[in-house]
């Protein structure tokens, strides 16, 4: 059984941040009387297509997920992510490549423009299209996205509602992220109680099975940056971290995802964010 919905893209224009491509769908029938539930999805060229699969075919009663609005976020041509999703820091420490050498900086990070673009202008234009149900907002990111998730929470906490974080770059600027989340579980309260949701593949900080068949050098090569990064134990710290800490109104759950790789895992990320966020 599919669901219908309706679906539309355009380019929005961000006088602050430049030009957005944005993807919608949104059921084909009349909102209930709070609005939709809404999940704002960023890399939305790579999620959008599953988003709109999920909720097309596993919005109805069989499979208990209600139906809701989906908003992806992306780039027309070439792509903003680093500076987008990473917060803007006086001095950036440089991760060392495997290599030798360092990898390059990238993009210095401007979030907290990015998030009031989403917060001041993406948000208002979505309402004007469709009823949206301002108690059920969700975003959802992976890598750097992930990364973008977590300090959206621990520094805008009222932004959303629920936060799905896969593969959060926890390695990023020398642990940058996990510094800002011992600050956060300092917190008693938050401005509005949030869930967050923490995913990660098991083989993000090892090798898979079938990489052992590559070429000596090139295993060196991985095994070294996995461990380098530690994915799986830097994100396991993190939610410890949290868990640890004074906050009562953050729910918190963990997923490391058996057979995943971080290129991988954000998929199943994703419909687990989706039966969770549209739940019935």
């Amino acid at each position: 059984m599919y669901q219908f919905c309706h679906s539309r893209e355009e380019i929005f224009h961000s006088s602050a941040c430049g030009d957005y491509r944005i993807q919608l769908c949104w059921p084909d029938e009349t909102p209930p009387q709070q609005g939709w539930p809404v999940i704002y999805l960023l890399d939305g060229a790579s999620h959008f297509p599953i988003a709109e699969h999920l909720m097309r075919t596993l919005a109805h009663p069989r499979c208990g997920m209600t139906p809701g609005v989906v908003v992806a976020i992306d780039y027309p041509d070439g792509s903003r992510r680093e500076r987008d999703y990473r917060p803007a820091v006086q001095q950036l420490t440089p991760e060392a490549s495997p290599h030798g050498g360092w990898y390059p900086p990238g993009m210095a990070g401007q979030s907290d423009a990015f998030l009031a673009f989403i917060r001041q202008e993406l948000k208002c234009r979505v309402g004007e299209w469709l009823a949206i149900d301002r108690q059920r907002e969700a975003l959802f990111g992976h890598s750097y996205g992930g990364l973008f998730t977590l300090n959206t929470l621990f520094t805008r906490s009222d932004s959303f509602s629920h936060y799905y974080a896969s593969s959060p770059s926890v390695w990023w600027n020398d642990g940058y992220i996990s510094k800002v989340a011992a600050h956060f579980a300092r917190q008693p309260t938050l401005q509005q109680p949030s869930v967050l949701f923490l995913s990660v593949g098991e083989y993000e900080q090892s090798l898979q099975r079938w990489e052992l068949g590559l070429a000596e050098e090139e295993r060196v090569t991985l095994t070294r940056h996995r461990r380098q990064r530690r994915m799986v134990d830097g994100i396991r710290e993190l939610a410890w971290t949290l868990q640890a800490g004074a906050i009562t109104d953050l729910q918190l759950e963990l997923f490391i995802h058996a057979d995943q790789s971080h290129q991988s895992v954000s998929m199943l990320a994703l419909q687990k964010a989706f039966m969770h966020h549209f739940q019935r």
